[in-house]
């Protein structure tokens, strides 16, 4: 229509010729005022769609604070009802809420606290497009100032109004009947929930109280199903395990994951499969075992027929993951022949494309090459798109299948050897190939040292000497020298970082006790590694040494990383038992002096039988 070309046509203009559109704008909202509704209308729809050029990229060229003072913020402070009140004054009471959530970021500390509040209250009016254009910028402005720990004043205007501003939200839930509408407002009580955290704890019965409502109206509707997997997720990742545990909470928790995670309706497995995932992982890693042990392992089934299927590996071999903490060994034995095969399966690709030898003149080629199907002509774009989605999706897979090899193996050597060996085997023996992915290298190794500690004569065995040469020697060497590279490899912000610092070296240790132990058992890897091995767990050793690093700060630097997965709120027992996992660890523990010691006898012995 004439209006959505004029729209159009004002876009073009206005990225041609931007001072000459910005000063035409200008002198319209300085007309405005004494202006029709048309004028108005035409202004700020005007003013919306060129925000970008009116107050960003340092051309503040509209004193937008000002002007929401006298022309704004009138217009959003009245009360029109939606059977008295003219029309036009309700469109463009909406078309105001639309302007100031575009122009948000332009006002001042003092003005946003009431900007925010004036839109919120909106939330309750008679009209309902007005309510949904309220609840539509609330949800944009309470999350606009949320940065990582920072606390600005804007944040904290949004946490005063937000109790008042979450009422109204569900008081609009109550009064829509279409699922977009129920949509745009559960988004707004989830984006409210992430803006508090845990400064709405007294008020998270109240919250919890209007879930099962929402639940029995969600019905089969895929979009309300996953506004109710944001909202409980904002929800139990803020507050922690009082809401998991809140009555309320899991009257729609439970039946929510279940309904979710039912891999046996295709579409559900294909849209919320992965978000209830995620919801899961969240609930787990908030869960204490004394209150929520029973409901958590009434799950398992549903998580056995996942990991069964394959689907969504990367999420589900956490979930599995975070299970076995809480729950015990058990959780993962009964899986053993399952999950061999899958690990097996999602690391296959990587060892069959870093096996295949380069033969393109540029000396690409195989599956690393999008844009060569062996045909010589060059992929269309949507074809190469897929491709590289493809690869994202096989890396993430075998990445995935790497770090569950090496928590396994840490969590039970004998399911270490039943589970993980056959695949960190295959992986190994890609290690030495140029073609290995290079995002792959760290988990690679994290579990081949694992791997390594519990067989440390394995290394030589994944690469024998050939009968008239020593090409497995040579292939050792090279795996070894590509490990401490890795290893020794440290990035700026790293070096930043005291707590990154201390993971790097957790990771640097366990890579010196692992290659230590197998230079100590193998003669052929002391023959083919010795020297580098000695020489690099020397250095480690001279680090810990001088930093005076002590078991205790390091098993809390890891789990500080744990607790940053659950943002503000108490974590359940997930925390206690990765400590005592890493405190129990032998890779963290043992005495690396010992084992520089055991390396450098196996290299002289070596070198006093020449």
């Amino acid at each position: 229509g004439p209006r959505q070309c004029g729209c159009a046509l004002l876009q073009v203009l206005v990225r041609r010729e931007p001072d000459r559109v910005a000063s035409s704008l200008l002198e319209l909202t300085r007309r405005v005022a004494g202006g029709g509704m048309l004028d108005r209308e035409a202004c700020y729809r005007a003013l919306e769609l060129c925000h970008g050029t009116m107050v960003l990229g340092g051309n503040r060229r509209l004193d937008f604070g000002e002007w929401h003072s006298s022309e704004l913020a009138p217009m959003l402070a009245a009360d029109l009802a939606a059977d008295t009140s003219p029309v036009e004054d309700r469109a463009m009471q909406a078309r105001a809420v639309q302007v100031v959530d575009a122009y948000s970021t332009s006002l001042g500390e003092a003005e946003f606290g009431g900007a925010f509040r004036s839109v919120a209250r909106l939330m309750g009016a008679p009209d309902l497009v007005t309510a949904l254009c309220a609840a539509r910028a609330t949800g944009h402005m309470a999350l606009m100032h949320v940065r990582g720990t920072d606390d600005p004043p804007q944040l904290a205007s949004v946490r005063e109004h937000s109790v008042f501003a979450l009422g109204l939200a569900f008081d609009l839930a109550r009064r829509v009947e279409g699922e977009e509408c129920l949509r745009v407002t559960l988004m707004a009580v989830s984006s409210l929930v992430e803006a508090n955290g845990v400064a709405l704890e007294p008020v998270v019965r109240a919250i919890a109280e209007q879930l099962p409502g929402l639940w029995e109206r969600a019905g089969d509707s895929v979009p309300i199903h996953g506004c109710l997997l944001s909202v409980l997720q904002h929800l139990i990742m803020k507050m922690g395990y009082s809401t998991v545990e809140n009555t309320h909470v899991q009257t729609v928790l439970f039946p929510l994951l279940d309904y979710c995670t039912d891999i046996t309706q295709v579409n559900r497995a294909e849209t919320l499969l992965e978000d209830g995932l995620r919801l899961w992982l969240v609930t787990l890693v908030s869960s204490r075992v004394s209150t929520m042990g029973q409901s958590l392992t009434s799950m398992l089934p549903r998580l056995e027929q996942i990991v069964r299927s394959g689907l969504e590996p990367q999420l589900s071999l956490k979930v599995l993951q975070t299970n076995a903490k809480l729950l015990g060994p058990q959780v993962v034995e009964s899986l053993a022949p399952v999950l061999a095969d899958l690990l097996a399966k999602l690391v296959d690709p990587v060892v069959r494309s870093s096996s295949v030898t380069s033969s393109s003149p540029g000396g690409g080629g195989g599956d690393n090459d999008e844009m060569d199907d062996g045909s010589g002509r060059q992929a269309p774009d949507a074809e190469r798109q897929d491709r590289a989605d493809r690869g994202k999706e096989t890396i993430q897979g075998a990445a995935a299948a790497l770090h569950f090899a090496a928590f396994v193996m840490r969590l039970s050597p004998d399911l270490g050897r039943r589970i993980a060996f056959p695949a960190v085997a295959e992986i190994a023996r890609s290690l030495p190939g140029e073609r290995f992915p290079a995002p792959l290298l760290e988990p690679a190794f994290d579990a081949l040292g694992r791997m390594l500690w519990i067989e440390p004569v394995c290394l030589a065995e994944l690469f024998p000497n050939g009968a008239a040469d020593d090409d497995g020697d040579r292939k050792i060497a090279a795996v070894v020298g590509r490990w401490i590279e890795v290893s020794t490899s440290v990035s700026v912000l790293t070096m930043m970082s005291a707590r990154a610092q201390k993971i790097t070296f957790i990771e640097q240790k366990g890579a010196a006790l692992s290659l230590c132990a197998a230079v100590f058992r193998s003669p052929r890897v002391a023959r083919a590694a010795g020297t580098q091995v000695h020489g690099y767990a020397r250095r480690v050793l001279e680090a810990e040494t001088r930093s005076e690093v002590d078991l205790d700060s390091l098993v809390e630097a890891a789990c500080s990383v744990t607790r940053r997965v659950v943002g503000d709120g108490p974590l359940g027992d997930v925390s206690a038992r990765t400590a005592d996992m890493l405190a129990s660890d032998p890779l963290l523990t043992m005495s690396l002096k010992e084992a520089v010691e055991g390396a450098e006898k196996a290299v002289r012995a070596l070198e006093g039988g020449k």
